[in-house]
């Protein structure tokens, strides 16, 4: 399994790049191919995890979370130490060479059967070798992510897994980053197509970073379109800025690509909104603009999570210890203020 260190650790290089763009934020084509026809087309987008009656949880929205080690056994500890199971598993495939994207094996010998919802982060090109964005686009992989299909609807994941293709593209630390937009969503849809020729019931969240993009400001500019999307996802962490007051609380939610501009895209274009990534962030890489072991934070993201309940698709808390992040609430003894809250509320 990718540890989540390898996942985040281009934030740190890339934060004082950043920096610029998120404090004025905290003030606040190619041809694809189409030949299949896409789940947006024959399921509703709330039928991408549990019904209500069915959620594990038993609270009113999906709830889950990331944790390393990626086994069930370490996602239901969590669900205990909360008082509550966990309707979903964030997790990721290693991404460094095609095999470990489009056959992650340790994901379907670990996950098959499973009654929790999987959310699976997997890039549109590997980050280990010359793929490109562009052969992307002109269909180039179009073979690879067939064969993905197959390996999934072969391990009897198909109907039970969420696919968080190319997330954060609005940010400048991925080698996906749509810095140009067409070129993103061409790339898209000819993944979604050609992993949907076997596995027509996978489902879509195209995940963006809450506010001003690098690179792309806007990042509705990346957006593939209604057929290829099933989901559209936030993450949202406690950071610039770090929500220690109201103001800067309603920043995160009412601020430029904030919370609830996400949630009104949305709605506008007849999705759910999930937040597969949230959490305190009092690590060292984004040192002076979190905040720290944030009680306040878990009780307004809470509400955000209760008071839209039926427009959540899922949310997913970022349970990592590494010190770029230190924002775990279980396991670590990080932060405990933060951990006490969220036991109280989830």
């Amino acid at each position: 399994m990718l540890s989540s260190r390898l996942r985040k650790i281009a934030v740190l290089t890339s934060a004082l790049v950043a920096a610029p763009v998120l404090v004025s934020l905290a003030a606040g084509s190619a041809s694809a191919a189409t030949s299949s026809t896409s789940v947006s087309e024959t399921n509703s987008s709330s039928t991408v995890v549990q019904a209500a009656g069915a959620r594990l949880s038993g609270l009113s929205w999906s709830s889950g979370v990331y944790t390393p080690g990626g086994t069930p056994a370490q996602y239901n500890a969590f669900g205990a130490w909360r008082g509550s199971k966990v309707d979903v598993a964030v997790m990721w495939t290693e991404r460094q060479n095609w095999d470990q994207m489009i056959n992650p094996s340790w994901v379907f010998r670990t996950w098959s059967g499973n009654a929790t919802t999987k959310v699976l982060g997997i890039p549109p090109i590997p980050e280990g070798d010359g793929s490109t964005m562009a052969a992307c686009a002109k269909g180039a992989y179009d073979k690879k992510w067939a064969q993905f299909g197959k390996n999934i609807k072969a391990a009897g994941m198909d109907d039970e897994t969420i696919i968080r293709l190319g997330w954060e593209m609005n940010g400048n630390w991925y080698k996906w980053s749509a810095s140009n937009p067409a070129q993103f969503k061409a790339c898209w849809k000819h993944v979604v197509s050609s992993a949907e020729k076997a596995a027509p019931k996978l489902r879509w969240d195209w995940t963006v970073n809450r506010g001003a993009g690098q690179s792309v400001k806007d990042a509705r500019k990346a957006y593939p379109g209604n057929k290829y999307v099933d989901i559209v996802g936030v993450d949202s962490y406690d950071m610039w800025p770090g929500a220690t007051s109201a103001a800067a609380w309603n920043n995160q939610l009412n601020g430029a690509y904030g919370l609830k501009f996400w949630m009104k895209f949305a709605k506008a274009h007849g999705k759910k909104l999930s937040v597969p990534e949230w959490g305190v962030y009092p690590g060292t890489a984004q040192k002076g603009h979190n905040g720290g072991d944030n009680a306040f934070y878990i009780k307004k993201m809470n509400g955000f999570f209760k008071a839209n309940a039926k427009n959540i698709a899922y949310e997913a808390y970022f349970n990592e210890n590494a010190s770029y992040y230190a924002g775990s609430i279980y396991g670590y003894g990080q932060n405990p203020k933060a951990a006490a809250t969220y036991k109280a509320a989830f």
